[in-house]
């Protein structure tokens, strides 16, 4: 098993270049609890769809690697593909504006579909394949970009368009936006007529049926003020579906969207389901797959493929905190409960803390439930869950819950999941996605066929096993450690025809985001070994058969540094004392070690930087506003602040500009030296970073707002800036690890 560094940044993850094949500093194999961990790898092969590492698409698909995206959420609902406006709905004053274009240049920003044709070039970049897409169902969208929509102005009005699934006519590549209409035929004629149908890497390959329809008349009040029925869900999808199907039949439809279990039950409460169906169905799910089944009858065709189900955990630690809410990562409760949370998903024995567990019990599991009602009502429809999360994005628990998550969708067969993130700060959550699909950053994944696995102790430890189809060769094992005080010693049995020889550990622990690789065992007997990890860890365990060797350890010392670049050096300069292992030179696994594996060796090297850095001194010269000492003219500063975690604050700098005025100076501080919105995470803290500027001195940082958003009034509540403070500035310097 030959393992190269990684060059640098591999999207969200760094292999560590420097490491011991011992044990870290902080695990004595000695301490920690005992857990025994089983791999049938002769078991029963199950699939794992490949869609289930996938995210909402909002910029983050070149921050891990991804293998689907989704174009959805509220703003969706509303967003008219013919002049790319779109509404907010009470996630902001109910504005119709250019949201969802922000940042586009004016060519593409004028070009209808300009979103999901945004959406094709951005996936094509990042080497994600499939791409999910929102069809507008709900009745209207935006008409204009003039901001709030009165109650008085609530469709139909001249705010917005009417939605319409069949236009009747000829399609037109230029859609005529004086009109009242806006026809989803005519949109997925234009998307496959500009990037290519389904079947195609830059065409759409999926159709949502809008987004979270049993919230419509809470979210989306001026487009959509009826609370919708089970009737209006069944009729739209099979107009709208089949709107979809007869421009592209290839693509696939997803229905319902759902927001979450009381949607599931009853479409929240909709006004035809006590009334009508309550009596015939256990819950909203099977009457909408049983009418989609009777659809495809009299249709002759399949109209929904995939039935999509919205997951946000409502699980609560001892304050009632609900852990897709909790920033306070000193919490002990709302972690603890995060990292169990998956569980509702897929356990019979456990009940969490919430109205699903006091009142839903009957539902519960939940994913065996849902595949019962799909086996009953509706045999061969597909499972997307294309919104999850269950917090700690920047937390070391939310990376174990996201592993977590993960592991039980490959084990449950869903077809499609896209993590939604609740913040900006999921460095977590990135990486624990990437632990699977891309652990070492040279694009190993975790296989493709799941196999039997199992721990004695799932409350602490959880595993997830899988082999490849094409290479039975290696065996991929993801395992937690959920304690948050004890190492663990995981006692490692596989049962396999295979003669397994050397296993690597790839991991994120509480110290870091970053995947490391934490260890090798080089010496497996009998297809048994032990591993140590350390408190609140997830791991990647890749077992091969042949034994592992790191690429660019070419004196073998155990790390890959500057030595080996010099040793190598040295042996392509045939200097007679350099002695190398020249399997391990072999950077490009070409088979010779020469000047392009040293070039290689060299660019890896120092694309891996790491910056130190040097404290500034600051003092505060009014409530909100601290000076910056001289001469930090052309260094990049990092400022953190201290405030509460969720809140938001508009941050600025400014400084005197001395060439400016003739040489006389001038004090400069706009819109190219603010900040925006930045928010506090869990940590309590805001981060931001700039160039200072090579003329600058006398410089100042300021707090202009300092608010949290209220979703119960919709609108941000102000607090006094006092309530910020400046925890620390430093500049960067680097050195080579």
């Amino acid at each position: 098993m030959k393992k190269r560094i990684c060059a640098g940044s591999c999207a969200a993850i760094i292999i560590c270049t420097a490491f011991t094949t011992s044990l870290p500093a902080n695990i004595s194999a000695a301490d920690g609890y005992p857990v025994n961990v089983t791999v049938d790898a002769n078991g029963t092969k199950t699939p794992i769809s490949p869609y289930i590492y996938g995210v909402n698409d909002g910029g983050y698909l070149d921050d891990a690697t991804f293998t689907a995206v989704r174009q959805g959420g509220n703003r969706y609902s509303g967003y008219n593909w013919e002049n790319n406006y779109s509404n907010a709905g009470s996630d902001w004053q109910h504005s119709s504006d250019t949201h969802l274009i922000t940042g586009f240049d004016e060519t593409l920003a004028k070009t209808p579909g300009a979103r999901p044709i945004h959406l094709s070039a951005d996936a094509a970049a990042n080497g994600v394949n499939y791409k999910v897409a929102t069809i507008q169902t709900a009745g209207y969208v935006a008409a204009d970009a003039n901001g709030t929509v009165s109650e008085e102005e609530a469709a139909p009005s001249a705010r917005w368009k009417e939605v319409k699934a069949i236009k009747g006519s000829s399609f037109s590549m230029t859609p005529d936006t004086t009109d009242n209409y806006v026809y989803m035929d005519e949109y997925v004629n234009y998307l496959v007529n500009t990037l290519g149908d389904a079947t195609t890497s830059s065409g759409i390959q999926a159709y949502d049926l809008d987004n979270e329809p049993g919230l419509w008349n809470a979210t989306h009040s001026r487009l959509h003020p009826e609370q919708p029925t089970c009737e209006e869900m069944v009729s739209k999808s099979i107009e709208f579906a089949s709107a979809v199907k007869s421009v592209d039949p290839n693509a696939e439809v997803f229905g319902l969207a759902l927001y979450g279990v009381g949607t599931y039950t009853s479409l929240k409460n909709a006004p035809d389901w006590t009334s009508t169906y309550s009596s015939q169905y256990n819950w909203f799910i099977s009457y909408y797959l049983d009418q989609m089944a009777k659809a495809e009858k009299t249709a002759g065709k399949r109209l929904i493929d995939v039935i999509d189900l919205h997951y946000y955990s409502d699980a609560k630690g001892d304050n009632d905190c609900r852990v897709t809410n909790c920033m306070d990562n000193s919490h002990a409760s709302c972690i603890e409960t995060r990292m169990q949370a998956v569980r509702t998903l897929y356990d019979e024995t456990y009940i969490e803390n919430s109205w699903i567990g006091q009142w839903c019990q009957e539902y519960l599991p939940i994913l065996p439930t849902i595949r019962e009602s799909i086996d009953t009502y509706y045999p061969g429809t597909k499972h997307a869950i294309s919104e999850y999360n269950f917090g700690g994005g920047d937390h070391i628990s939310g990376a174990i819950a996201e592993a977590d998550a993960l592991g039980t969708f490959a084990a449950h067969n869903i077809y499609m999941a896209a993590l939604w993130p609740l913040s900006p700060y999921i460095d977590y959550q990135l990486s624990a996605i990437n632990l699977y699909t891309n652990y070492d950053g040279r694009g190993s994944s975790f296989g493709n066929m799941l196999v039997p696995s199992g721990t004695s102790d799932m409350e602490k430890a959880t595993c997830y096993a899988a082999v490849h189809s094409s290479d039975e060769s290696r065996l991929n094992l993801v395992l937690t450690n959920k304690s948050m005080s004890e190492s663990q010693k995981a006692s490692i049995s596989l049962d396999s025809d295979v003669s397994y020889q050397s296993a690597a550990v790839y991991g994120i622990t509480e110290e870091s985001s970053q995947i490391q690789l934490m260890q090798i065992v080089n010496d497996i007997e009998n297809n048994s070994f032990t591993i140590t990890l350390p408190a609140l860890s997830v791991v990647q365990i890749e077992i091969s058969t042949d034994a592992f060797t790191l690429i660019g350890d070419v004196n073998t010392d155990g790390a890959v540094d500057l030595f080996d670049a010099k040793v190598l050096q040295k042996y392509i300069a045939a200097t007679p004392d350099a002695a190398i292992s020249l399997l391990h030179a072999d950077m490009n696994l070409d088979g010779r070690v020469d000047i392009a594996d040293l070039s290689l060796l060299k660019t890896e090297l120092t694309s891996n930087i790491t910056p130190v850095e040097t404290p500034v001194e600051f003092e505060q010269s009014n409530t909100g506003k601290w000076k910056i000492k001289d001469d930090m003219a052309g260094k990049t500063l990092t400022c953190t602040f201290g405030g509460e975690g969720g809140y938001i604050a508009t941050i600025a700098y400014g400084y005197w500009d001395t060439s400016l005025n003739d040489g006389v100076g001038a004090w400069v501080q706009d819109d190219t030296t603010s900040f925006g919105s930045v928010t506090f995470n869990g940590s309590k803290e805001a981060v931001v970073s700039f160039e200072v500027p090579e003329t600058a001195t006398s410089l100042q940082l300021q707090v202009y707002y300092y608010a949290l958003y209220d979703a119960g009034i919709g609108d941000a509540i102000e607090y006094d800036i006092s309530g910020v403070t400046l925890k620390s500035v430093t500049y960067h310097e680097t050195e080579s690890k």
